[in-house]
């Protein structure tokens, strides 16, 4: 039930801000003899709208690793709205994996049983979030933007031998379950540079800041009292959509 819950909320948050982009658009076309709001000087021949492709690496944070230091990778599209000047919308997917190991761990807290967590995990994870865009520089070149975002991810941890860790019982402690899918609110910084034609490339790196403590299969067995997290980073191909 929560999950649907995440699911038409997050649904309903991106059509909303689709709307709100559109119902921009329009206001600034019928508005265009008289004035034009929040846009300067350097944003009237920058698109309005770009299509982001994108490859980086991940890195995990969580019980089986104290810092991000084990990388992975991941495969990013996303739209960014860039008509305004100072804040704009901005919907990415990510497709990619997230890994940790430590031979070593042992659970030091209290369980009625014999702890036996896993060792090493690594999961394939899907996400979908929206973000808002702050821009601290802007030019017709070069953007600058920190941003905040909502959204969802599906992920799937799995043993060294591929095996799915839910169906694992003796890794987790009696009676331990636990969900595929889980929200996340990224946090970003990120620089862009376009060409006159409107194509570029760009850096985004930042914090899925995901509310789950499941991405390693490890929670109460865990010496961690803090969410999982990963970090990731993008370097991302620009290309045009409209102007």
């Amino acid at each position: 039930m929560l999950q649907k819950i995440l699911l038409y909320f997050l649904v309903l948050f991106t059509c909303t801000f689709g709307v709100f982009e559109r119902t921009q658009a329009q206001s600034s076309v019928q508005g265009a003899q008289t004035k034009e709001p929040d846009k300067s000087p350097s944003d009237k021949n920058s698109p309005t709208r770009l299509l982001e492709i994108g490859v980086g690496p991940t890195a995990y944070r969580g019980d089986l690793a104290s810092s991000y230091r084990k990388w992975a990778s991941a495969f990013y599209i996303g739209v960014k709205f860039n008509r305004k000047h100072r804040v704009n919308g901005h919907l990415n997917l990510a497709i990619g994996s997230i890994t940790g190991q430590n031979p070593g761990y042992v659970f030091t807290g209290e369980s009625e049983t014999t702890p036996t967590p896993n060792l090493y995990f690594k999961t394939t994870f899907f996400s979908l979030n929206y973000d808002l865009q702050i821009n601290l520089i802007k030019t017709s070149r070069w953007i600058v933007y920190v941003s905040q975002g909502i959204g969802f991810m599906r992920y799937n941890p799995k043993d060294e031998y591929g095996n799915d860790f839910q169906s694992q019982l003796n890794t987790r402690a009696s009676n331990e379950t636990y969900g595929s899918i889980a929200a996340i609110l990224p946090t970003q910084a990120g620089v862009i540079y376009l060409l006159p034609n409107g194509y570029g490339a760009g850096i985004q790196g930042g914090w899925l800041n995901t509310q789950t403590d499941y991405l390693d299969n490890i929670s109460q067995w865990g010496n961690r009292s803090k969410k999982d997290n990963a970090l990731w980073l993008k370097f991302q191909f620009i290309v045009p959509l409209t102007f």
